[in-house]
Parts: structure tokens; C-alpha cells; sequence
């Protein structure tokens, strides 16, 4: 006989079979039975323990104040970089697996993660509460969030959904930050500690090596962190092989100084340095792939380096009382330098092209105890963001040649942000806490030495037209509403009204040809905004942990580029509405002390307005040119995604083992863009498929560690949709960690 806990699992995982038969995914049908049998065995397993654990605190929700992940009003990730480092290669690729999160690979050093269907600056990076996300990256999937090196942080937290009012522009899809541990100040005397990491893969041909440490005082505290990759060719499944020209190196150094001021106040300053080196974007070249129909490129060579460098002072202090209780101020400059390297057609030569932004940031964060027995949370920020760019060509000799006018964007430019925001938390008497928001934003584009194209009378010639100085300003007023309330011992039901915003950037203004897309500078581009209603459901306590969030998300003025024609790389930017809404289940199962099992689902679905090219009856005219408004899906729509995980760590045992199943379906719904792009998608979509993958280690004594890894055990050709090149196939990994 089933026990009542038995027989309601049977029929919610039977209701998730018939879910999944319904959105006509075979490979979720047959996913769904295997961990059906892997329930039903594992419910034999007696002697279940409930953990001791203490909650995990998550800062990124408020703007860097601790509160409990379990009664967040957000939809939340926390990730430990010591849990995930095995297995993730990069930045991105750690939140591989997350409902509602795909990480697309451009190349195997240009990860980007689509969150709830949001890509490029549609999403905000963070580290340590510190903006990366800056008025030159791209749209789409773009390279930036590779230079954030992960060895030495802490944690990764992630925030879905759009989080406007506390971060501004950009955070819309969702929040990631990296983030490090807090300063140890020693009780006495010297402290010291460090660690050294080793990673080697070998479908990747990669090596990574780690080495930190740290010292501590009484009020002192020190941190030095340095990383070095390297990466080969990219083995891929068993019919695709080798994919050359794939391979890149980078290095990251962390460096922070902390001073106590006071028992509970202190000053920090950082240093951030990633350089990576001739990341090649190979699909576009002659070395891309014809899988599954795939169009090779026709460019000899592409490459990329990118340099950042971060540096920023923070000030934080709490329990101090009066109108600033606890607060953060933080003053910061972050350099980005990139530079693309391309050898064109033969004949035809390449060119050389770079960008240098200096962003100083400033920002006061403060809360206080609002008049009606809540907080209040509230702050100020400014960023003045200075662009240059420019660029030659070579011949086939790679002579240098003619200068451009420009690079991928305005020769010259400066982008201004102000911002102020106020925050409220109170908790009714019913047991509901309401959290309403405000915030006021205003951008000030200040456009010099950018060309246009006339496309229209020159018929796409390199001839260009030199534009006058332009300033352009936009402002904005978003709000907010979040609620949740634990209904139950250890249930939080959870949602809300939040809204979402972006002006259009430097690179939504002035860019040209930064990517495989010929653009032309746009100055008539209105602000993006958007409206995203979730309502979700939390457990955190006993044996059964999950989540279960659903959302729809409102799209008004999004800037959209279609293709203008058929075939051709040139596109169109133009701003268009749409809705993107989606389902997020996160399930998990301590059987016992030693046995713990979780499960991830997602489903998605959305579109976009955009311009179809329609000669004849196109009710649009651009550039002598008539196109016809439809809706159709967004760019790289995430299809459905299970991922399914059993672990074995006994708490008195040194060893621990864990199975994973990721099971993706096929993505054929695609955009106008999607279907121009052969290079990366295949003509009837993106196939779909199952991956099989052991883990396991074993800890050394009391200082060292050994980790190995089989992924892809079957060998499978696949990738990730909108991705330039395959998954690894087969891939062995192991890890050496010692502390000392």
C-alpha cells in the first residue's frame, strides 16, 4: 500500500506526464518516466533526516540588504561557486540548467544567458552590487558576460523577472550578481588562509588554473584572487568532432582591501581585471558548421579581445539609527576596451575595429524605519559614460589602409544616467507584506562624429554621411508592487506588478557593424519599457523544498531589428510590442540524510512586433522599401527545458556522487531574424535533445579535494538555439582543490 505522501506524488507526476504530453515534447514524455521510476524506487529508502541547515540569506532583491530566500517576493537563484565550479566553464554557462534560463553560445568564449526570454541588455549584471551593464553592449547574445571571472566569488545570485526600481535600466529579464565573501576580520592577532584550484576537461582541450588568498587583522583585511584558462578546439558530438578555430585564453585578477571603522561599519576597495584574447566567432567563417544544414560563412578569420578593468571604493555601515539606519555608498570605474579583428572574403581584405568606455559610477543606497512600523528603502545614483571608437582596413597582406570614420559606434559620445528611488516593506497585520516602489530615471545622449548610411540612394555602399552633434534625453517613471505572505509552516506565496525599463543605448543609436548584422544609426528610437505580472508559491522546510512561478510580461516599444531583406545580413531597428509568459517549477527531495533528489522545468512562449519584408502589399515604408507588421515569436524563444538531479553525500562520508538528465526540446518557433540566420539555425529549427551526465568526488583529509566529471555520455550532437557552434561531446573533467 501506498502511504497518502506516496499516492499525491503519483498523481502530480502523472499530471506533469500529461502537461508534457500536451505541449507535444516527446523527449519530456520519455524524460518524465524515467525519474517517475526513479521517485517510485528512491520512496524505499527509509530513515529520511531533516537538515539542519541554516537559511540562505540572498542581498540582490534589496539593492544589497540581506533578507531570507525563502520569503523573497522574487522569483531567486543562489548558486555557491564551490558547488558549480566543476562543471562551469565560465560565468554564463554557471546558470545553465535554471528554469527559465538558457545559455546561448555565440562561440565557445561569447556566452550570453536568455532569462525568461531576455537576452543581452535586456538583462543587468552585477558584481558586488556594482554595475557592469554600460550603453555599448550589444543587443542579443553578446560577449560581455565572459569577462566577469567567477573563481574567487563567493556566490552567484540571480533575481528574475524586471527589478527597475531598485536597479534602473536593463534589469528586465532578470539580476545577476556576482558576488564575493564578506571581509573576515580575525578576533586577534594574524589570520591568514588561501587555496589553490586546478580544472582540466578534455573535450574542451582546457586547462584552468586558481590561486588565492587572503589576510586578516582585528580592523584589516586583505584579498588576492588570480585565474588563468586556457582553451582548445572544442570536441563535439560523435559526427561533428573537432571544431576548429574555437580555442581562446583568459585571465582574471581579483583584488580587495577592507578596514574596520567600527563594530559595524566598514570601508572597502576593490580591484577587477579580466583580459580575454583572441576569442574567435567562428561561425560566420569558413571553419563553421554544415550540421544539420547549417550555411558555412564566408569570412577567412574573426577574432576579439576584450579588456576590463574595475575599480570602486564602498562604504557600508547598519544599526546606526535615524533617517540613514543602514545604508551603502559606493563610488566606482569601470574601463571596457574591445577590439574585433576580421580578414573578410579573399580579395576583399578586413578591417580593424575598437571601442574604449570609461564609466564613473556613483550610488547611495539607505534604509531606514518608515513612520507606519516598516523599512524604507531608498537611494540615489548617477553614471557618466564617455565612448570612443574607430577602426582601419587591411588588404589580404593585412597592410593597413583608409581609417573609418567610425567604429562599431559613434566616434565620440557621452551618456549620462540620474536616477532616485524609494522602496517600501510593511507587513499588515493579516500577515501580507506589501512592497510598493518608485523610481525616477533620466538618460542624456550626447552623439558626435557617427555616420549614416543611405541606403536608399547609394544602394548599401561604404559611402557614408558624417552626422551633426545630436543629444538626445529620455525620462522615465516606473513603479512597483510586490506582496507575499507564508499561508502555511515554511509556504510563501509570493508575486506581484513590477515594472521594466531601457532607453535606447549608444549602441541602439549610433551602431553600424558591430556583429554579423549590418545596422544603421537610429536617433528616433523611443525607451523600451515593461509590465510583468507573476504570482508564484515557496517551500523551503521538511523534506519537500519547491517553487512554482508563473508569469506574462508585457512588451511596449521593445527595439526590434528585422532583416530588410531575404538572405541578407543588413537589418532594421524599429520599436514594436509584444508579451512573453511563462511557467518555472523547481522541485526537490531530501529521502534521506543521504539521498536528495531536484527537478527543474520550464515552458515559454512569446512574440514580438516585426517588419516582413513585403514589396507588394507592405503597409511600412522605409528607405523607398515596404515592409508588413507582424507578430511573431522573439529572438531565440527558449523551448521547453527539464532538468532532473539525484545526489549521494552522506554527512560522515568523504565521498559524493550525482546523476543528471537535461532534456531540451526542439526550438522551431522561431523569429524573421531566426530564419535569416542559417549559420547558427537550422532551417526547421533547432533539434532537440537529452543529455546523461555522473559527478562525483572525494574530499582528502581535511585541506584537499579531488572532483571527476563524465558529461554527454552518449556522445550527442547538439546545441543550445541561436548558438554558433555544437555542445561538447563527450567530456571527462576532474578538479584538484587544496587549501591552506
Amino acid at each position: 500500500m501506498f502511504s497518502n505522501k506516496m499516492y499525491a506524488i503519483t498523481i502530480a507526476i502523472r499530471m506533469g506526464l500529461a502537461f508534457a504530453c500536451r505541449i507535444y515534447s516527446r523527449t519530456f514524455l520519455l524524460i518524465g518516466v524515467s525519474i517517475y521510476s526513479l521517485f517510485v524506487v528512491k520512496f524505499s529508502i527509509a530513515d529520511k533526516n531533516e537538515t539542519g541547515a541554516l537559511a540562505p540569506m540572498v542581498v540582490t532583491a534589496r539593492g544589497g540588504f540581506a533578507e531570507p530566500m525563502a520569503s523573497s517576493p522574487w522569483s531567486t537563484e543562489r548558486m555557491e561557486v564551490n558547488d558549480i565550479r566543476l562543471t562551469a566553464r565560465s560565468m554564463s554557462e554557471a546558470l545553465s540548467g535554471l528554469p527559465s534560463v538558457m545559455v546561448q553560445k555565440t562561440a565557445l568564449g561569447q556566452s550570453s544567458p536568455y532569462l525568461r526570454g531576455l537576452t543581452g541588455y535586456h538583462n543587468l549584471l552585477l558584481l558586488d552590487g556594482i554595475r557592469l551593464n554600460h550603453s555599448a553592449m550589444r543587443s542579443g547574445p553578446n560577449q560581455y558576460w565572459g569577462t566577469v571571472e567567477i573563481l574567487g566569488a563567493d556566490r552567484i545570485e540571480l533575481v528574475r523577472g524586471p527589478n527597475g526600481i531598485t536597479y534602473g535600466a536593463d534589469a528586465i529579464g532578470g539580476v545577476v550578481n556576482i558576488i564575493s565573501e564578506n571581509p573576515h576580520f580575525a578576533d586577534g592577532g594574524i589570520f591568514s588562509q588561501g587555496e589553490a584550484f586546478a580544472r582540466f576537461s578534455s573535450a574542451e582541450s582546457s586547462w584552468t588554473g586558481h590561486l588565492e588568498g587572503e589576510v586578516s587583522t582585528k580592523n584589516w583585511f586583505a584579498e588576492l584572487s588570480h585565474a588563468e584558462r586556457s582553451f582548445g578546439d572544442l570536441e563535439g558530438g560523435r559526427q561533428v568532432g573537432k571544431q576548429i578555430n574555437t580555442g581562446y585564453d583568459v585571465l582574471g585578477t581579483n583584488f580587495r582591501l577592507a578596514r574596520r571603522l567600527g563594530e559595524d561599519s566598514s570601508i572597502t576597495f576593490g580591484f577587477q581585471r579580466v583580459f580575454m584574447d583572441d576569442v574567435p566567432r567562428t561561425h560566420k567563417t569558413v571553419d563553421g558548421l554544415d550540421w544539420e544544414g547549417l550555411s558555412k560563412g564566408k569570412e577567412i578569420w574573426r577574432r576579439l579581445d576584450q579588456e576590463r578593468n574595475l575599480y570602486y571604493g564602498k562604504f557600508s555601515w547598519e544599526d546606526t539609527g535615524g533617517w540613514a539606519d543602514q545604508g551603502i555608498v559606493t563610488l566606482s570605474l569601470h574601463r571596457h576596451d574591445q577590439e574585433r579583428n576580421r580578414m573578410k572574403q579573399p580579395t576583399k581584405g578586413g578591417d580593424f575595429q575598437f571601442f574604449g568606455l570609461d564609466d564613473i559610477g556613483f550610488s547611495t543606497r539607505l534604509k531606514t524605519d518608515d513612520p507606519w512600523g516598516g523599512r524604507l528603502a531608498y537611494g540615489v545614483e548617477w553614471h557618466r559614460e564617455s565612448l570612443s571608437s574607430g577602426g582601419y582596413k587591411f588588404n589580404d597582406a593585412q597592410v593597413r589602409g583608409a581609417d573609418l570614420v567610425q567604429g562599431p559606434l559613434a566616434a565620440d559620445a557621452k551618456y549620462n544616467r540620474y536616477a532616485l528611488y524609494l522602496n517600501d516593506t510593511y507587513e499588515a497585520a493579516s500577515g501580507w507584506t506589501f512592497e510598493p516602489g518608485i523610481r525616477f530615471s533620466s538618460v542624456r545622449a550626447e552623439l558626435d562624429r557617427y555616420y549614416l548610411i543611405d541606403r536608399y540612394y547609394l544602394k548599401n555602399s561604404e559611402i557614408s554621411t558624417i552626422q551633426n552633434p545630436e543629444t538626445k534625453k529620455f525620462d522615465e517613471l516606473i513603479g512597483s508592487l510586490r506582496i507575499s505572505k507564508e499561508i502555511a509552516d515554511g509556504n510563501f506565496l509570493f508575486g506581484g506588478l513590477s515594472q521594466g525599463f531601457r532607453p535606447p543605448s549608444l549602441y541602439d543609436l549610433t551602431s553600424t557593424d558591430e556583429t554579423s548584422a549590418v545596422e544603421n544609426p537610429n536617433t528616433s528610437l523611443d525607451s523600451e519599457t515593461f509590465l510583468q505580472l507573476e504570482i508564484g508559491l515557496r517551500k523551503t522546510e521538511g523534506d519537500w523544498k519547491f517553487m512554482v512561478s508563473a508569469y506574462h510580461t508585457w512588451i511596449n516599444d521593445m527595439i526590434v531589428r528585422s532583416p530588410i531583406e531575404s538572405g541578407k545580413p543588413d537589418v532594421l531597428k524599429a520599436n514594436g510590442d509584444g508579451f512573453i509568459q511563462g511557467i518555472e517549477i523547481e522541485l526537490g527531495y531530501d529521502w534521506t540524510s543521504s539521498w536528495s533528489s531536484e527537478l527543474s522545468f520550464s515552458w515559454m512562449d512569446g512574440e514580438v512586433e516585426q517588419l516582413l519584408d513585403d514589396k507588394a502589399t507592405g503597409t511600412v515604408s522605409i528607405d523607398g522599401r515596404n515592409y508588413m507588421p507582424v507578430d511573431r515569436a522573439t529572438t531565440r524563444l527558449m523551448p521547453i527545458q527539464a532538468e532532473f538531479l539525484t545526489r549521494y553525500a552522506p554527512p560522515a562520508s568523504p565521498w559524493w556522487g550525482e546523476l543528471s538528465i537535461l532534456a531540451v526540446d526542439k526550438a522551431d518557433d522561431l523569429s524573421l531574424k531566426d530564419e535569416s540566420d542559417d549559420s547558427r539555425i537550422p532551417t526547421n529549427g533547432t533539434p532537440g535533445y537529452i543529455l546523461f551526465g555522473l559527478r562525483g568526488g572525494r574530499s582528502i583529509g581535511e585541506n584537499s579535494a579531488i572532483s571527476l566529471a563524465a558529461e554527454n555520455l552518449g556522445d550527442e550532437d547538439y546545441r543550445v538555439h541561436g548558438s554558433g557552434l555544437n555542445g561538447p561531446g563527450r567530456n571527462f573533467i576532474v578538479s584538484l582543490s587544496h587549501s591552506f
